[in-house]
């Protein structure tokens, strides 16, 4: 299983993070639609779909942003916990263990991918493999320090190494 933070690790946000920080969730859907996918996500998406892996989306905003997007791209992703399905966010691990118990995944065998060091917590709370996704942060120090199992500064470079996995 590959689980994914949604803002700044599949879109570009940071246009709206402003909104994302006033919680005005309104405006920022009404902006949903001119934010970038990063180059390589939906080919990545792709490719892990097709080689059989459950996706997911964890994300500390409310589902409704990601549910937008996985509609209009098409992406196969059938879990998508946000603000709303958790009592407790990320650095806490409940997201990533609920999306895992929706999948029936162990977690030895998921990956989280994520921008922030909150993500490598609670990636390493839940037992699950840290992937850092360094391509849409200006600053990379913080989420390098929180020492996550590997780091990438393209999507390209998360690819290769999950089809590397075999």
């Amino acid at each position: 299983m590959v689980i994914f933070d949604f803002d700044q690790t599949l879109v570009d946000s940071s246009p709206v993070e402003h909104l994302r920080a006033a919680r005005n969730w309104k405006a920022v859907m009404a902006q949903a639609s001119k934010l970038t996918v990063y180059d390589g996500v939906h080919e990545l998406l792709k490719e892990l779909h097709e080689s059989g892996e459950t996706l997911a989306i964890v994300t500390k905003s409310p589902d409704m942003v990601a549910k937008a997007f996985i509609g209009e791209h098409r992406w196969p992703i059938d879990i998508v916990l946000g603000y709303h399905q958790v009592r407790a966010r990320k650095p806490d691990p409940e997201g990533l263990v609920l999306a895992m118990k929706k999948a029936g995944a162990d977690p030895k065998g998921t990956y989280h991918v994520g921008d922030q060091p909150e993500d490598t917590q609670a990636s390493r709370s839940a037992g699950v493999v840290a992937l850092g996704s360094a391509w849409g942060l200006a600053d990379a120090s913080a989420l390098k320090a929180s020492a996550p199992d590997e780091m990438f500064t393209s999507v390209a470079g998360l690819r290769a190494y999950l089809n590397a996995r075999g």
